[in-house]
């Protein structure tokens, strides 16, 4: 699951009642559903940090976060093929496919293959 809007609320329980423990200010941004209570989803993030948010601000697109220091999107799934474009830790990118080891990423003009290894998503 990934965020639906550039900014989401994540509260520390299940309902509007509940503290706003954080915002994510980034669209696409990747999240693993834990566990669901009604309209509510428990989720954590790349840095293992856990809450949770309404059902209408997560999306199915699937995106993926970057967290090495550096990664390289490569022409095929094969480290000696060409090297599309080198991405920073943090950054999103919308994800396509995967196999075993790698994922298909498309974002901004630029597609090629990312080793799995690096990332954190779906």
């Amino acid at each position: 699951m990934t965020t639906r809007y550039n900014e989401v609320n994540i509260r520390n329980g299940p309902g509007l009642n509940h503290l706003v423990i954080y915002k994510i200010l980034k669209k696409g941004y990747p999240l693993k559903i834990i566990s669901n209570f009604e309209n509510w989803s428990k989720v954590v993030d790349v840095n293992s940090i856990e809450g949770w948010v309404s059902n209408s601000q997560l999306t199915e697109k699937k995106y993926v976060i970057i967290t090495s220091n550096t990664e390289f999107i490569y022409k095929f799934p094969d480290i000696k093929s060409k090297k599309i474009a080198k991405v920073m830790k943090n950054f999103i990118l919308k994800n396509q496919k995967c196999n075993q080891d790698w994922c298909f990423i498309k974002d901004k003009g630029i597609k090629g293959w990312i080793r799995k290894r690096g990332i954190w998503g779906n």
